[in-house]
């Protein structure tokens, strides 16, 4: 172990994790705080909040969103923390060292976008051989990338409206051909996305080639990797949520959100005191709910998933639009027939056995590789 770490007396903990260095940092601390008031009390839980520099804090009043707005001057007692590589340990930092403190049991991911819920964190845990609720470390980054994901859609027949894509040096050295490429091959109006952002954050709608620049520069604000995709019309939007759980598949009820402008706001779905959403008919409710089981099992998810639709009333056609790994308030109010506390628990059940079963898997194999390579450098030496 690294001289900077000393070991002492450990517990067993649930860590709630949440904030992060990402534009949904706020929509985290939300969900976090939603989470912490319904765990059961019996539930020995620590928060640690992720700053938006990265940093990990446990501090006496985590429970109160009201130090959020200043954490530095508002947090009581802030001990910064971490991770130790390779061990089930969270330390604390003491001075100038960091000194364990307890052993992790869980890990209840509320963390939205980058780094929480892209496959970083996942990683991080993986390598602590630490339980996490969210999905692994290639189905976090699939969805999250929403060009990759629907590249994995076009190659398994699922509908997702037209799409290109491009990176900031592809941009920046055929600006004109890129242009032209998108012209091209999807017709106005269009949507402009960064490819791994959520929340409806750096978003734009085209109607018309001239604002295509502006809706480019914007997103490459957010995102290296740029996603255009045909703008589908006479849209219903709905929203359905899928969990694993003790062998078996269980899907939400379907919302139907309620929106009247061309695309889903942050501002909508976060800071609107109007609730425009409402239940759909049973036709679509069963083929939603069929098409979100399938791409949980598709994308190898876990957890609570939330998949968002669009459907072009018109045509009929429903396509896939989004798929989320760690949804705002972890999709809890589509779930009509259990409790948020019961939701959790069973989140914090299913990772433990999925940890369980993980175990069984061969991680090691002995081979002569070694001893050739030694046998073989020894002769090359003389």
């Amino acid at each position: 172990m690294n001289k900077d770490f000393k070991m002492v007396v450990m517990k067993e903990r649930i860590l709630v994790i949440f904030g992060g260095k990402s534009v949904e940092h706020d929509i985290s601390i939300i969900t976090a705080m939603q989470v912490l008031k319904q765990l059961p009390k019996s539930l020995d839980c620590v928060p640690i909040y992720i700053d938006r520099v990265g940093l990990w804090w446990i501090a006496d009043n985590l429970f109160d969103i009201e130090i959020y707005s200043d954490f530095k001057k508002l947090a009581k007692k802030r001990k910064q923390v971490t991770l130790i590589l390779g061990e089930k340990v969270v330390a604390v930092k003491k001075g100038n060292k960091f000194v364990s403190q307890f052993e992790v049991e869980t890990v209840l991911n509320c963390c939205h976008g980058n780094i929480g819920e892209d496959g970083a964190m996942q990683g991080v845990l993986k390598t602590c051989a630490i339980p996490t609720t969210s999905s692994g470390v290639t189905s976090s980054a699939l969805c999250m990338d929403k060009v990759f994901m629907k590249d994995v859609l076009k190659a398994n027949d699922i509908l997702s409206p037209k799409y290109v894509s491009f990176d900031r040096c592809t941009y920046s050295q055929t600006k004109e051909k890129v242009m032209k490429n998108v012209a091209n091959k999807i017709e106005f109006p269009l949507i402009v996305k960064p490819a791994n952002l959520g929340s409806s954050i750096g978003i734009s709608v085209c109607h018309k080639e001239s604002e295509l620049e502006k809706a480019i520069e914007l997103a490459l604000m957010f995102d290296e990797k740029i996603l255009i995709e045909k703008l589908v019309e006479n849209l219903r939007e709905f929203n359905c949520a899928c969990f694993f759980f003790k062998g078996r598949f269980f899907t939400s009820n379907v919302n139907e959100v309620r929106n009247k402008k061309e695309i889903y706001s942050f501002e909508d779905k976060y800071l609107s005191k109007k609730d425009g959403n409402q239940e759909v008919d049973k036709t679509l409710t069963k083929k939603v709910q069929s098409l979100t089981e399938k791409v949980y099992k598709l994308f190898d998810c876990k957890g609570i998933v939330r998949v968002d639709f669009l459907f072009e009333e018109k045509t009929e056609i429903l396509y896939v639009n989004e798929i989320n790994t760690i949804p705002g308030s972890l999709a809890f109010y589509l779930f009509k027939d259990i409790t948020f506390k019961d939701l959790l628990i069973s989140m914090l059940e299913e990772s433990k056995l999925d940890a369980e079963r993980e175990k069984k898997l061969t991680v090691s194999f002995e081979s002569d590789a070694l001893k050739i390579f030694e046998n073989v450098s020894a002769s090359l030496k003389k």
